[in-house]
């Protein structure tokens, strides 16, 4: 089965950014998150290992062809002292497995860099043959702000997909109202030519960004952070039951694997197991009147829906 993960992330080490108060919080709420993600001991995010070398043995581990990796901003946690991490740094880890590794730009906060950001993002798919832009809108403003139209705009001039954050922002308190689903409303509207990944399939608001996919053709639906629903004491039964809704409002055309990678606790391998192995309780099908999955479905979620979207060659098996 062929895998292209749609959401990893890298940066380099965090240390130096761990006394700052915002990062703090954000540290405490990051370790438990990944306490639920992992059954391994959750690292705080300064001291996992997020490299490429790390990326790659995961993938290996798990599997997966090529995986979207992604810079993260978040000028916050430093009082704009600096980014987690940049265009530049992650693409120079890109080189390093240039066959397996998709660059994905975050050129924000869009807000403040206004012209600037939109250069780096043609000199990025130009030059540093990035694929995809993301935007992670509590970083920034509401997604659909006319301050975002500029870049859309360009994302679109460029022939590129667009992945964005959707649901709570979990790591920035605060600003959860600028990524709830119907925000995309406007922006599918506006331009239908662009595909748009939307992460984590708005959880918890995913009714939302079901339905407003099903009015839109060019919006696509991520499960990267809701593999968890299917592990433990989670509940596979209300997995079961967002999968199916999707599926029966959208078809399997239109579903994106991914896993939200972010650093080297995380196991792909576990991730991958769930696209190969999960299938909709039968209460749930019954109950709901949904198919289950087949192995066409799962082929597609796995990679093949994304490789498309991506135009990578070799990704139609």
């Amino acid at each position: 089965m062929y895998f292209i993960d749609c959401e990893t992330h890298l940066w380099p080490p965090m240390d130096d950014l761990s006394y700052f108060p915002n990062f703090k919080r954000y540290s405490a709420t990051a370790k438990g998150l990944g306490a639920i993600l992992s059954s391994k001991e959750a690292l705080l995010p300064e001291k996992r290992v997020a490299s490429a070398d790390a990326l790659i043995k995961s993938m290996d581990e798990g599997g997966v062809t090529h995986s979207c990796t992604l810079p993260e901003i978040m000028l916050g946690l430093s009082y704009g002292h600096r980014a987690r991490s940049t265009n530049g740094w992650l693409a120079k880890e890109i080189e390093k497995y240039p066959d397996r590794l998709i660059g994905v730009a975050n050129v924000g906060p869009i807000s403040m860099r206004g012209k600037g950001a939109i250069w780096e993002l043609k000199y990025l798919v130009k030059e540093r043959g990035f694929k995809a832009c993301k935007v992670y809108a509590p970083d920034d403003c509401p997604l659909n702000d006319p301050q975002m139209w500029p870049l859309y705009e360009t994302i679109q001039e460029l022939g590129i997909a667009l992945f964005v954050h959707t649901g709570i922002a979990y790591l920035q308190p605060g600003r959860s109202a600028y990524c709830h689903p119907m925000l995309l409303e406007q922006v599918c509207a506006d331009f239908p030519e662009i595909p748009i990944v939307a992460y984590h399939m708005g959880y918890p608001y995913f009714r939302e960004l079901i339905m407003l996919a099903m009015l839109n053709q060019n919006l696509y639906l991520s499960t990267s952070l809701l593999w968890q629903l299917t592990r433990g004491d989670h509940s596979p039964t209300l997995f079961g039951e967002i999968i199916g809704e999707a599926i029966a409002f959208t078809g399997t055309d239109r579903l994106i694997w991914g896993t939200d990678w972010s650093g080297s606790y995380l196991s792909v391998k576990a991730m991958t197991e769930v696209v190969k192995n999960y299938q909709i309780p039968e209460e749930v099908q019954k109950r709901c009147g949904y198919s289950p999955l087949t192995d066409e479905d799962r082929r597609k979620w796995a990679g093949l829906n994304l490789a498309k979207i991506l135009k990578i060659e070799g990704g139609t098996k």
